[in-house]
């Protein structure tokens, strides 16, 4: 069920042998990756918004 690739994984992992290089790129490359899902969310919404209103609804 879970995998040994995953973030997750890895922070765990290098706290565990502390390897904090391996710790922070997890944590940047996740701050990275909800920053664009967020701002995909973001844009998705003004897009969805912006639709109601121009027909009215």
């Amino acid at each position: 069920m879970f995998q040994k690739e995953d973030f997750g994984y890895l922070i765990v992992y290098g706290g565990q042998v502390f390897k904090l290089d391996l710790v922070m790129a997890s944590v940047i490359i996740l701050a990275i990756l909800a920053t664009v899902l967020y701002q995909s969310v973001v844009l998705l919404e003004k897009l969805v918004v912006k639709n109601k209103v121009n027909r009215g609804e």
